[in-house]
């Protein structure tokens, strides 16, 4: 059963109340991923492997898989807009053309956007990285920026920069543990050069995480305020209480963020065997990045309270 089929399978809300669409809540977990895949990929090109492209290193930690990520994240951001459009038209018995946007500039904008992405992330793989990159990142960046100029309310503004902030800090985690980290699992052995190379990834991704998560902290406070209005609807509300699941996974994983900071990075260069322990304690910290996504994804779906 394919991604596409899931959408159009899963029941539609029930009437009134606070029911959730679960095809809804799929598809906006399908756009997340796709997020953090494409944003990420990007975000580890351009502030994470400069510091390696002139070392030995930079073979095996290079941008092609990186590149493969960014596609997949952006065909993932295309099957979410795409197939929530053709679910729409399912559900209330309408054409693909009938369930398109009102907004048909904001949506061709979209389409173009992520076109861009596409092409340039394949570009990158294969045909000319140099051509390819700086258009891929233009391509998701003004796929995920495009509310700071289309949106009429603040809420839509901050938003955008939540979701960037969320993918630079997480989702440049995840391309940095599967295009890296498990790269250098996969090389062979030689003294502490994987090590080394280990800590330096790290290193140049802390900076990254800390302003990220800086940003995302504010943002998501923010975003909390506009909708909740009142306090009592945090614990009050089917919304405030999917916000409160959503903190303590948000908790969960800067905890992880911090032990691996504080616990894990300093001894990095010390001994081959350390980044086996680097990659057990980033795969932890993506787990609960993944149930952050759902929290997520449910919270979006469900009305703000009134």
């Amino acid at each position: 059963m394919t991604i596409l089929s899931l959408l159009q399978a899963a029941p539609p809300p029930p009437p009134g109340g606070e029911g959730l669409a679960w095809n809804e809540v799929l598809r906006e977990y399908i756009k997340f991923v796709g997020y953090f895949l494409a944003i990420g990929a990007a975000a580890y090109r351009y502030l994470i492997l400069p510091r390696f492209d002139r070392s030995e290193e930079g073979a095996v930690i290079g941008r092609r898989s990186a590149a493969l990520l960014g596609v997949t994240g952006v065909f993932l951001l295309l099957l979410s807009l795409l197939g929530g459009i053709e679910m729409n038209a399912l559900l209330h018995g309408k054409t693909f053309i009938q369930s398109m946007p009102k907004a048909v500039g904001r949506f061709r904008f979209q389409l173009v956007a992520m076109a861009t992405s596409l092409v340039g992330y394949t570009l990158a793989r294969r045909a000319s990285p140099r051509i390819g990159w700086p258009l891929a990142a233009i391509g998701i960046l003004g796929v995920v920026l495009q509310p700071l100029i289309t949106s009429r309310g603040l809420a839509g503004r901050v938003n955008a920069v939540h979701i960037l902030a969320a993918s630079t800090w997480l989702g440049t985690l995840t391309v940095m543990l599967f295009t890296g980290i498990r790269a250098l699992l996969r090389a062979p052995a030689s003294g502490t050069s994987r090590a080394t190379a280990a800590a330096g990834i790290v290193n140049a991704f802390t900076p990254v995480a800390l302003t990220a998560a800086t940003v995302l902290a504010l943002s998501g406070a923010t975003t909390a305020w506009l909708h909740l209005k009142h306090l009592s609807n945090l614990w009050e509300t089917g919304y405030g209480k999917a916000l409160l699941v959503k903190l303590a996974l948000v908790l969960a994983v800067v905890s992880m963020g911090w032990w691996n900071w504080k616990r894990v990075k300093p001894a990095l260069a010390e001994a081959d065997e350390s980044i086996h322990r680097l990659n057990r304690s980033a795969t932890t910290e993506l787990i609960f990045a993944a149930l952050v996504l759902a929290a997520t994804a449910v919270l979006v779906s469900l009305p703000s309270p009134k």
